[in-house]
């Protein structure tokens, strides 16, 4: 069997990696390296550092001359995907083709009834059903016997049943990086004096016992943490060193202190070793005390994320979901000025009920984040609508998605809003606040820290527009940016601009 595994063009579609850089697909990564360990020949297209257009993607798949062909898929790039399994179902019908990812898993029905290029979709995490899948294609077996995949039987979608997580991580081989053009991941972190950071992703652990209302992350990889151990992640990070260079190391786990007892051991490691490498990680803040960053410091911390996502304390609490004290922000950066380390906030805006006044207090925390610590960098966005979320059910009440509304067909993208230069085909959600008091809030950052807006940015905006509602939005956003420009020229009041210390490329 040969097995031929895709990024699409469009790749993740977030928007920090349009600008020159990417990192390797993980995910796809993991799955190459079990088929690999299972004797089945493998071939790894990320046709978006590849650069590739859809005539090179054919020409990929009739040269490999693939048995099955599958594609990671999100809810941003899902359309290039099923464009994929159509394209390799056009040069071969016998073709087998599987999509996979974390869009799939939330929204697996509704692919299988709409894609007829699709014949399969796995659910959740892929590494023990793709060894199952390919024996049973290989074979003629019945699919119905494969656990945690959805498929077509007498035209109707078929879901065989949840799979059991894989409990032992470290059962798992290491990411098959030598089958990928790792030359071509233009990743690396540029520090405060100018100097790059070769940088390389690994992910140490799965799951999420957090119940943020936007967010897939539980249900793709369950409420349990499950985590490799310290001794295979520092096996990892020292492969990362010797055979690719690493200088920084990105942690993409959802929260890497999850289990302090654990945290400690691997830093303990990586001091004992002294392993020359810098860091950094998305932090649960509510669970971080001074000695563990203190630690984390010293073993190559400089760069923690945390969300906050709203300013104000019901919206958080009660809309989001994210039950923590506000003192706990304004501690962590604090610690942060202290130690030496920049601290990067997430937050939101345009949740579900937020008022105008209530949005507002997001934007005046932000200002006392960078009071306490002016090297506090800022992340501000929009909220997105995900399939499968808690936010999905009210969006479909607020009318945000309209009734019948498919993820599937790309004509249902013209009933909602959704900016594309942006964040790809995914919805945003409106409840309360105007598209003026939207862009009045989110265009602050752009305003106040005097950034000009670079061409290659300005033109994927007008490739992006797809409708009249599209070119309004944009136009809005324009509009108060520019007032708010004019507004900052003329004030005598100056604030001190977000300053990015850190930042990726």
């Amino acid at each position: 069997m040969k097995v031929q595994l895709f990024v699409p063009p469009q790749g993740y579609i977030a928007q920090r990696w349009n600008e020159g850089g990417s990192m390797p697909p993980l995910g796809i990564l993991f799955l190459a390296a079990v088929l690999e360990e299972a004797g089945v020949e493998v071939d790894i297209v990320p046709a978006d550092v590849l650069r590739l257009d859809w005539t090179e993607i054919e020409k990929r798949i009739r040269d490999f001359s693939p048995d099955i062909v599958g594609g990671t898929t999100t809810t941003e790039n899902r359309f290039d995907s099923f464009k994929l399994a159509g394209l390799a179902k056009s040069i071969d019908p016998k073709i087998f083709t599987v999509l996979g990812g974390p869009h799939i898993s939330m929204a697996r029905e509704d692919t299988i009834f709409h894609i007829k290029d699709v014949d399969v979709a796995v659910i959740g995490e892929g590494e023990r059903t793709i060894i199952d899948l390919v024996r049973a294609v290989e074979s003629g077996n019945d699919l119905g016997s494969v656990k945690g995949i959805i498929f077509r039987k007498d035209g109707q979608p078929l879901y065989t049943g949840f799979r059991e997580r894989i409990e032992d991580l470290d059962t798992l081989p290491f990411p098959a990086r030598h089958l990928a053009p790792m030359d071509k991941y233009k990743f690396f972190i540029r520090m405060a004096d100018g100097k790059k950071l070769r940088a390389q992703n690994i992910m140490t652990s799965r799951g999420c016992p957090f119940e943020c209302y936007f967010c897939a992350t539980p249900v793709n990889w369950g409420r349990k943490m499950r985590g490799h151990s310290p001794a295979r992640v520092l096996k990892e990070i020292e492969l990362l060193i010797d055979r690719y260079k690493a200088e920084f190391i990105w942690f993409y786990d959802d929260t890497l202190n999850y289990n302090n007892k654990r945290l400690h051991q691997i830093l303990d490691m990586i001091i004992e070793r002294r392993l020359d490498i810098k860091f950094g990680n998305e932090f649960r803040i509510d669970l971080v005390d001074k000695p563990l960053l203190e630690k984390m410091v010293k073993a190559g911390l400089i760069w923690g994320h945390f969300g906050v996502e709203a300013g104000n304390e019901r919206v958080r609490r009660e809309i989001v979901r994210k039950k923590f004290d506000m003192e706990k922000a304004y501690q962590f950066v604090r610690w942060a000025g202290e130690l030496g380390f920049t601290p990067n906030a997430f937050l939101i805006y345009s949740h579900d009920t937020e008022t105008w006044d209530e949005a507002n207090e997001t934007l005046a925390i932000i200002e006392k984040m960078k009071t306490i610590n002016p090297e506090t960098q800022i992340a501000t966005a929009l909220l997105h609508v995900y399939p499968g979320t808690p936010l999905e059910s009210i969006a479909k009440e607020r009318g945000v998605l309209p009734p019948g509304f498919s993820w599937a067909r790309k004509k249902d993208m013209k009933k909602v809003m959704v900016l594309p230069a942006a964040q790809g085909h995914v919805p945003l959600f409106r409840h309360k606040l105007t598209w003026f008091q939207l862009a009045e809030l989110v265009m602050k950052e752009q305003a106040d820290g005097g950034r000009p807006i670079s061409w290659s940015k300005i033109k994927s905006v007008l490739k992006s527009v797809t409708s009249l509602k599209v070119v309004f939005i944009y136009f809005v956003f324009f509009v108060v940016l520019v007032r708010q420009r004019i507004r900052r020229i003329f004030s005598r009041k100056k604030s001190a601009p977000i300053k990015n210390k850190i930042s990726i490329g």
